[in-house]
């Protein structure tokens, strides 16, 4: 083709107008405005309302530098306070590390050292739509490398295997003892496959909500934890307590969930379901989904079931954790 009939096509076709890119934010707006019913579902019952609290200490880089571990590079945060006490990994939400989780991190600092990595998002910054945005596009290899759904049947998603890898530093730097995790939403789950470490006793599984599905939920999405066969195996291994959190009425972490808890690890679970009671008035329905950070408040009896969770959690971890720990 000659060079003049490339120019009339581009003329044509408008080919040699700037193309400008939507922003990943962008994308999973319009993505999640066409979706099915695991966009809505998403939407209607994991309120993600905004969060009461702030951090008032400052959080740095807990190894220098941000970690590196199985091809995979995110910083990970603490007060750098020392190793006296217990060490708790913080697991944040879809709505990353926000500064209600960080202020709930401090909360946890006065019994316990507490590591905060930062999965996706910014420091100290509350967005469900960046969330979103950087879980199903940035985050994509680290957290759906493949697999039935996104789920491997075997091995273990890139994230988790980095998160083991963050275990094992905290674990070198608290010779001789035991280990806690919490998770929450779409890291609910994954804090069971960081079992596999020997001195990791305590789980804490709040609202879980992985398998994330775009489009549709299926009866075997309801029951399952989102995780792969070799994960939910070191998990079985493990003598590590289990302690699980929801709230009764949220449909985003089914209560199919808190069977399948049940049935894999029996006497080991202890089911923490936060009553309807506790938290609707006068029979009115609430939209409640996340039961440490998100609705949480400082003031306002709105906040109680939340601040009574977050000592149920406390003492949980502090027996759980208070003994020496065996070596390895």
């Amino acid at each position: 083709m000659h060079d003049t009939s490339r120019s009339t096509l581009r003329r044509k076709y408008n080919m040699d107008k700037p193309r400008h890119s939507l922003s990943p934010t962008v994308i999973a707006a319009l993505l999640l405005f066409q979706a099915g019913c695991g966009a809505t579902e998403l939407g209607m019952c994991a309120p993600h309302t905004k969060e009461e609290g702030a951090p008032t200490q400052n959080w740095v880089e807990c190894f220098d530098q941000p970690f590196s571990h199985e091809n995979i590079t995110h910083s990970v945060f603490c007060l750098n306070g020392g190793t006296d006490k217990p060490p708790v990994l913080l697991l944040h939400e879809l709505t990353g590390l926000s500064p209600g989780t960080l202020a709930y991190a401090e909360e946890l600092a006065r019994d316990f050292t507490v590591y905060v990595p930062l999965l996706f998002g910014e420091k100290g910054k509350f967005s469900l739509t960046k969330g979103l945005s950087a879980y199903w596009f940035r985050g994509s290899m680290e957290f759906f490398p493949g697999g039935e759904w996104g789920i491997p049947s075997r091995g273990s998603l890139p994230i988790v295997n980095w998160l083991r890898g963050v275990v094992q530093q905290i674990g070198e730097r608290h010779a001789q003892q035991h280990i806690g995790i919490i998770g929450n939403c779409l890291t609910g789950p994954i804090s069971l496959a960081l079992l596999n470490h020997p001195r990791v006793t305590a789980a804490v599984v709040a609202q879980p909500a992985l398998p994330l599905r775009f489009w549709w939920y299926t009866d075997a999405d309801h029951k399952s934890l989102g995780l792969s066969s070799d994960d939910l195996q070191y998990a079985r291994k493990s003598a590590a307590q289990i302690y699980g959190l929801r709230f009764e009425t949220d449909c985003m972490s089914n209560p199919a969930k808190q069977d399948t808890l049940r049935a894999e690890f029996g006497d080991r679970y202890m089911n923490g379901e936060i009553p309807a009671s506790a938290y609707q008035t006068e029979g009115k329905p609430v939209k409640a989904h996340s039961t440490l950070i998100g609705s949480w408040k400082e003031q306002g009896e709105a906040g109680q079931p939340s601040r009574d969770a977050r000592e149920r959690v406390r003492e949980f971890l502090l027996k759980a954790l208070s003994e020496p720990a065996p070596r390895g």
